[in-house]
């Protein structure tokens, strides 16, 4: 596409997709890391809930933030497949909040109450928003 009918939002949003999922890489890290510094902001119990999710839970959580990342960095650079990899993040972190609220034991709700749901339904939601908006783009010929 010509710049003349370049989508006006498309940066601003691809700016965005990419510093969210930059702040998503930063929690992932610090928290498989176990950044002390990081960890102290959660209580005790908190903070070892976090670092001790099953396997599948932690692959989940890495492809959605590196994927998110990857696929924000794509959308920026107009890069068609954009789409296909933010959709696998979106995957990735619908998958890590349903087992966090629906299926751990103790549950999301329980070690950081209804504020921890609400976080990491809305980390979901964004994803799936981010997905949705490049898919579009794709269909709209911008990307």
């Amino acid at each position: 596409m010509s710049d003349e009918s370049e989508a006006w939002h498309m940066m601003p949003v691809a700016i965005l997709a990419i510093l969210w999922n930059l702040a998503g890489c930063a929690d992932y890290v610090m928290t498989q890391y176990g950044v002390a510094p990081y960890l102290q902001l959660f209580t005790q119990s908190q903070a070892e809930y976090f670092t001790s999710v099953p396997a599948f839970v932690d692959g989940a959580w890495a492809v959605a933030v590196w994927g998110g990342l990857l696929g924000a960095v794509l959308l920026f650079l107009r890069v068609g497949v954009a789409p296909w990899i933010l959709g696998f993040s979106a995957l990735g972190m619908t998958v890590a909040a349903v087992w966090l609220i629906v299926f751990a034991t103790p549950g999301l709700t329980e070690v950081a109450g209804y504020f921890g749901d609400a976080m990491i339904a809305g980390a979901a939601a964004m994803a799936i928003l981010f997905y949705a908006y490049a898919r579009q783009m794709r269909v709209a010929g911008e990307i």
